[in-house]
């Protein structure tokens, strides 16, 4: 789980903060503003630092990275990615420690943030209708705009994972090279740290869950890793800027499978998709990828469930460490919903019918609430 950008107020920071004083020095040499205010912008889960660089006519976000080598893998493929055209904030400027950059500033307007505005505009727009007695306004189009912008957002992936995949230096890769065994067992054993031992009351067997884990990962190693795995693939690392959507966070890229970046949008905590609305759009990104590269759908949806269960154990390692250690319990309230969503797929997978211990385990804890420690 990585950061983004939300506003956290805007307090005016001291001048003579030396790390301010670098940002604000790269934003002039690239503005020839040399008053910038800078203001900070709230992370979620990262040790980066990030803020606000603004002058009298330009803007500029600023990083503060402790991590060089995660600093140069982003500002690498943000520059690959560039010269194939896709929609990824240009970089400014960067600290010759490499620890510092600015970057573009796309706003605030996270996908997720733009899917709830459409549905409160339409909302409003109804509730004035009704006062005037018109029948104008219908709940179904802030629907049909979610949906166009979930379909732009798809087509940009196949571009991301296909059309770019050999843009980028995978020697930046600074985790994993590739989304394989080792990422895939660092996965299920963060589920199992962050998550099942501090969180879940209810017994389980340690070696059937790892044998069975085994199983799993030994069937998705099965699928094509020649594609760029964007890794954190979800709503709010998709910015909407000018009405388009524009991507961050891609830092922990490496070259995987397709179907984990598509399983890790559709599945997004914050996405609230219904499983209807899910299927189609998983239709519509085969049918985007069909135009570039053959695909088996019936094999790639195989797959695709046994892939989103991983993301989902991911996810829920995440919260849990992110809400217990970190210092957010939030996150711990997004564990429920999570929850379901894997108890459905868990069921209904047909990879996971020769997984009987994982799918019944997983379905007993989600069917069992009140078996998780989740108080703040």
């Amino acid at each position: 789980m990585n950061e983004r950008r939300t506003h956290s107020g805007h307090a005016h920071l001291p001048p003579s903060d030396a790390d301010h004083a670098l940002l604000r020095g790269m934003h002039a040499q690239t503005f020839g503003e040399t008053d910038a205010r800078v203001f900070p912008l709230k992370g979620d889960a990262s040790d980066r630092r990030i803020f606000r660089l603004r002058g009298a006519m330009h803007s500029s976000i600023g990083i503060l990275g402790p991590n060089r080598a995660e600093n140069r893998a982003f500002i690498g493929f943000a520059r690959a990615f560039r010269a194939r055209g896709l929609a990824v904030p240009e970089i400014y400027a960067v600290d010759g420690s490499e620890r510092a950059y600015i970057e573009e500033d796309l706003g605030d307007l996270t996908l997720s943030v733009w899917k709830e505005q459409q549905r409160q505009r339409d909302d409003a727009a109804s509730s004035a209708a009704e006062v005037h007695d018109s029948s104008a306004v219908t709940g179904d189009a802030a629907a049909e705009r979610i949906v166009a912008m979930y379909r732009r957002v798809l087509d940009e992936l196949v571009r991301f994972q296909v059309d770019a995949a050999d843009a980028i230096d995978y020697g930046l890769c600074y985790q994993t090279p590739e989304f394989g065994r080792e990422a895939m067992e660092f996965d299920v054993d963060y589920f199992r740290t962050m998550f099942l031992e501090p969180l879940v009351r209810l017994p389980w067997n340690r070696r059937a869950f790892e044998g069975d884990c085994a199983a799993l990962i030994e069937e998705l190693l099965t699928a094509d890793r020649a594609y760029f795995l964007y890794r954190d693939f979800q709503s709010r690392n998709v910015m909407i800027h000018d009405g388009i959507p524009h991507f961050i966070d891609f830092q922990s890229g490496r070259r995987g499978a397709l179907h984990y970046d598509v399983a890790s949008l559709l599945y997004d905590s914050r996405g609230g998709l219904s499983d209807d609305l899910r299927s189609r759009l998983l239709t519509h990104y085969l049918d985007v990828l069909e135009r570039r590269i053959p695909v088996d759908r019936s094999r790639f949806l195989h797959l695709f469930e046994g892939f989103a269960v991983l993301r989902l154990l991911q996810a829920l390692g995440a919260f849990g460490n992110i809400g217990r250690n970190r210092g957010k319990p939030g996150y711990l309230d997004l564990i429920p919903s999570r929850l379901a969503a894997l108890a459905a797929i868990v069921q209904r997978a047909a990879i996971m019918q020769r997984l009987p211990y994982l799918r019944d385990m997983l379905s007993g804890i989600a069917a069992t609430p009140e078996s998780l420690t989740l108080t703040h």
